[in-house]
């Protein structure tokens, strides 16, 4: 008889093959759930570096728009520009060392 006959006739739980096996059998069905298993976890790993880059580039960009508009606003004629309003101008005379020599009297 062939392997399918038997499967399909029933003879091959009649023989106690499968009930033998039992311990075998759900060795591999726990192999299987687990194998299952994993493969959830690997999705939900890749799923959750995936919206960590997504945030990591936005707050790149985040911080290249932030570093611009600092550049912009930092410039040396903009300060002046800024600081005039208030009565404060940029120097054109180069600064000048004041050597102090007064010594203590006691």
């Amino acid at each position: 008889m062939s392997v399918f006959k038997k499967i399909f006739s029933g003879d091959l739980f009649q023989k106690g093959i499968v009930l033998n096996n039992i311990p075998f059998l759900s060795y591999i069905t726990f192999l299987m759930l687990v194998y299952v298993a994993y493969g959830y976890h690997v999705d939900n790993t890749v799923l959750s570096i995936s919206k960590a880059n997504k945030e990591g580039e936005k707050l790149y960009s985040e911080l290249q728009s932030a570093l611009e508009l600092y550049d912009k606003e930092s410039l040396q004629s903009k300060i002046a520009e800024e600081t005039s309003k208030w009565g404060l101008y940029e120097s054109i005379d180069p600064p000048v060392i004041i050597n102090s020599n007064v010594e203590d009297e006691e």
